[in-house]
């Protein structure tokens, strides 16, 4: 089953990976936005998929 957090929590997640990273709220928000990552929008937030985001920025092992 996918993890799927709210922008704010994957943003959260990738902070406590990676204290320096220079990942941001928009970067994800427009990765949802290009469906450069699976996401749900729920009236105005997303739900983005952390394992595909986490990939995407080759955080993933």
């Amino acid at each position: 089953m996918a993890r799927m957090r709210t922008i704010r929590e994957a943003l959260k997640q990738i902070k406590e990976l990676d204290p320096n990273t220079s990942v941001t709220y928009n970067f994800i928000k427009q990765a949802c936005e290009t469906k450069t990552v699976h996401s749900i929008r729920l009236n105005k937030k997303y739900l983005v998929n952390l394992d595909e985001l986490l990939k995407l920025l080759s955080m993933e092992e």
